[in-house]
């Protein structure tokens, strides 16, 4: 009777089976399970494998299939004691933020910089918010001083969010701009991203603009700055309307219900309409776009508004967008900003 109660202590503590101990040793932390107030540990079971890293990011955010195909990565084989691979070895193994960079995302500028700036909408957002949160213009004020608050930027605004800031924003501006020179520009993505460190400097800007917006969305706002005086008002809208399969006539008519109002809203104002910019999008052909600018043309000759052909200097040999003024084919890189705000600057 002794030599069973001997036998069954040796194998609950582990001595009858040595590789049992030795498989339950890697197992520490949270993770391992103790058995009454004994040392005895038992492993827990297997994990499902990890997904592949592209697997687990937003599949929304990768509008190019291209770019994901292209980038591989080793998966490796699940950790032992013998062979744990070190940290510096798994880091060295994700993918470099270049290579998981979507090519509309701007990529952000070295951490050293003294220009650092938002880069996403999300911290654009931020920033902005932050900057009127303390009595400021972002167009006016130095995004550096607001870096705590936009670099922890993570949650992407709403569209209310971003029509609650532009109000928010007019409203301030209706109140400090005194007698001071203002241009306000209304657009969608394009015109969000216009950099304003560059522009005239003797006069005060107000971005009206909301990403992914149409001329649909547009018409329902332009009240929100009703109170501020402009001397001008840029227009860069229609875009998206194409984009979503909107009937050309329609863009127009709401381009011209657009200078309607702004012309009796702000009748001291002059209205500056710029030419639908050409993409290299396979769904939004060059002729399309070209038949819509000189339509527009027309109808802002007879509202009185000064139409600027961007079409010429934006455009290659076949009538799309150059490859060095864009990110991703519809969106504008540093150097078509750059050939945009000389247009502002002349206009």
């Amino acid at each position: 009777m002794d030599i069973w109660l001997l036998a069954a202590q040796l194998m609950f503590s582990g001595a009858a089976n040595p590789s049992a101990e030795a498989s339950a040793s890697w197992v520490t932390g949270p993770e391992a399970m103790t058995l009454g107030s004994g040392s005895s540990t038992i492993a827990p079971l297997p994990s499902a494998p990890k997904p592949n890293l592209y697997e687990s990011l937003d599949q929304g955010a990768y509008h190019n299939p291209g770019l994901k195909n292209n980038r591989t990565m080793a998966v490796a084989t699940p950790a032992t004691v013998q062979q744990a691979p070190s940290m510096d070895a798994a880091v060295n193994s994700w993918p470099r933020p270049n290579q998981v960079m979507t090519p509309n995302r701007r990529s952000s500028p070295p951490l050293d910089s003294a220009y650092l700036k938002p880069v996403t909408g999300s911290q654009l957002y931020q920033f902005r918010a932050a900057a009127l949160a303390a009595g400021e213009l972002y167009a006016q004020a130095l995004p550096q001083r607001y870096l705590d608050q936009w670099q922890r930027a993570f949650m992407s605004p709403t569209h209310s969010d971003w029509q609650g800031l532009l109000t928010a924003e007019a409203e301030t501006m209706a109140r400090r701009q005194g007698q001071a020179t203002l241009a306000i520009m209304v657009g969608d993505s394009l015109a969000l991203w216009l950099p304003l460190d560059e522009l005239p400097p003797n006069q005060l800007w107000l971005n009206q603009s909301i990403s992914g917006e149409t001329t649909s969305h547009m018409l329902q706002r332009l009240h929100y700055f009703a109170d501020t005086r402009p001397q001008t008002i840029h227009i860069m809208a229609g875009i998206n309307d194409l984009k979503n399969g909107v009937p050309e006539a329609d863009v127009l008519d709401n381009l011209y219900q657009m200078m309607t109002r702004l012309k009796h809203q702000h009748p001291q104002a002059q209205l500056v309409v710029y030419s639908i910019l050409p993409t290299r999008l396979r769904e939004l052909p060059s002729d399309r776009i070209q038949r819509v600018n000189q339509r527009l043309a027309i109808l802002s000759a007879y509202q009185g508004a000064t139409f600027v052909d961007l079409q010429p200097t934006f455009s290659d040999s076949q009538g799309l967008l150059r490859l060095d003024l864009t990110t991703d084919g519809l969106h504008l890189s540093p150097s078509g900003y750059n050939l945009w705000q000389t247009a502002l600057g002349g206009s």
